[in-house]
């Protein structure tokens, strides 16, 4: 196979900047490490020093590794009702969804634990240099995109809660609008402390008194010793098997894997169609969705179902996220010219509202997430990693070999959307550029979402209460994948969300 490099990933800036780091000898995961910095400031509403994510990690020769940093509850709460913690209106124009934010609602950021884990564990480059690309881009600016206005209308009402934030998002008193330039000067600072003095400037230094010292003030939950014990957690993924393909993907305590797994299982009980066009098709995926939501309702049918089918996780305990309409989350795809390859979701959720003081970053607002709490919030146990629907994933040859490279974001339509292309791909041979694009169906809420319908056929039997969305939305997830060919790589980033890629 030739010699080749691949990436993909939400922004154009986030694939140049890969792409800088491996053409200057660094690996894939380098190039990740350098990506996710960067995501920090072109996708500042997806992703954050303040949020959380995974990474898998795949090195020709070794076992794959998940390497998760996601968010982590507090050690210790107390009365919820006297928590910084309150309701925000979202206006997603058909719908109007309350998110909760403040400080009350924000776990311990892992995204800068995983930086450094994955770092130690597999960099070459020292973090000095992979933090430069960032910091140019904060410097510099970047210009905004479509995608990224976008975002930051539909959050607006959470970004304007902190005057800090005020310099980046509403510059000379305006709202940033489509075509600005965004500044971040203050994050390029945090920037350039990070790479000198290493994640102990975060979790135990002067990033981490602040915050505590604010969330001690002003009601939030976090603490020194929250910031003082973090780690990321290095994982086996959770793996299966689908038509002489193993399917590697993100484990629990994440329940995004195991959606996937679930859809492949009920997909195999019910057999497949001669092409995705056909109704029976759509007969099949509607079944297979049908399935995941009675598990998502009656988490105690999953816990039945994981002792009979994966006895290993009979006794863990917990339940389902619930549905949402908005994912505030970016995926990115490497692989590098040695065969390495990383996988990486991130998010900073909606973002909390709560922005630190000299950096720029915003904060999660993992503990607002009623996704993450199906149980109420203030449900949360102390001191215990937050679930996800986040599925960094990979295939794998019979032989062994890395075959495909992919992720999403879109929080509930995560595993639905993953497992469509992977279909797409592994059951009907469709080229990679296709499955990506092909119109894909959800069910949330007792109504089947149908996107692009009339490209679809579609009986008015299929499903009795449906919506059908006229044109592609980034409600769907946004599938950014790589796939290995018999001579080259291919790359595709969703137009859903103005995704990117790269051959070299």
């Amino acid at each position: 196979m030739k010699t080749q490099y691949a990436i993909s990933a939400g922004h154009e800036s986030t694939v140049e900047v890969a792409q800088t780091i491996l053409e200057a000898g660094g690996n894939a995961v380098d190039a990740a490490v350098a990506a996710l910095l960067a995501t920090f400031v072109v996708e500042p509403c997806m992703s954050s020093a303040g949020g959380g994510g995974f990474a898998m990690v795949y090195e020709p020769g070794q076992e794959v590794q998940i390497v998760d940093f996601f968010c982590q509850t507090p050690k210790e709460k107390f009365d919820g009702g006297k928590a910084d913690f309150y309701p925000i209106e979202v206006d997603f124009g058909e719908v109007k969804e309350v998110f909760h934010v403040g400080m009350g609602s924000t776990a311990v950021p892992g995204s800068i634990g995983g930086i450094f884990a994955m770092h130690r564990r597999w960099g070459k480059m020292p973090m000095s240099e992979l933090v430069q690309p960032a910091i140019r881009l904060a410097k510099e600016g970047v210009i905004v995109n479509d995608f990224q206005h976008e975002d930051f209308v539909l959050l607006r009402n959470i970004l304007q809660v902190d005057p800090k934030a005020a310099p980046i998002f509403f510059p000379d008193g305006e709202f940033i609008q489509l075509g600005d330039r965004q500044f971040m000067p203050e994050q390029a600072d945090f920037l350039e402390y990070l790479g000198k003095e290493g994640p102990d400037f975060f979790y135990k230094g002067e990033i981490a008194r602040t915050i505590c010292e604010d969330h001690l003030e002003g009601g939030g939950f976090l603490r020194r010793h929250d910031f003082e014990t973090y780690e990321a957690v290095f994982r086996k993924p959770l793996q299966f098997w689908f038509r002489d393909n193993q399917i590697l993907t993100n484990p629990l305590p994440s329940t995004g894997g195991m959606s996937l797994l679930m859809a492949f299982h009920a997909y195999d009980e019910r057999g497949d169609a001669a092409d995705i066009f056909e109704k029976e098709h759509v007969a099949i995926l509607v079944e297979v969705l049908q399935q995941l939501d009675r598990f998502k309702k009656h988490p105690q049918a999953f816990q039945t179902w994981l002792t009979e089918n994966l006895p290993e996780f009979g006794k863990f305990q917990f339940g389902l996220p619930k549905d949402r309409k908005w994912g505030s989350t970016t995926h990115f795809n490497i692989v590098d010219e040695k065969g390495m390859a990383v996988s990486l979701t991130s998010t900073n959720g909606e973002g909390s509202g709560y922005f630190v003081r000299h950096t720029g970053v915003q904060l999660n607002n993992m503990l607002g997430e009623s996704a993450l709490l199906p149980n109420g919030f203030h449900s949360w146990t102390p001191d215990h990693r937050l679930s996800s629907m986040m599925s960094p994933s990979m295939v794998l040859d019979k032989s062994g070999l890395l075959e495909v490279v992919m992720g999403s974001g879109g929080a509930s339509r995560i595993p639905t959307a993953i497992f469509q292309v992977l279909l797409n791909l592994l059951q009907y041979d469709y080229s990679l550029n296709k499955s990506v694009d092909l119109p894909r169906v959800h069910l949330e809420h007792g109504e089947l979402n149908i996107e692009a319908a009339n490209n679809l056929n579609f009986a008015s039997d299929v499903y009795p209460k449906k919506k059908e969305w006229t044109d592609y939305s980034l409600f769907f997830g946004g599938v950014h994948a790589l796939r290995r060919t018999a001579s080259f790589w291919e790359a595709v980033g969703d137009h859903r969300r103005d995704g990117v890629a790269l051959l070299s």
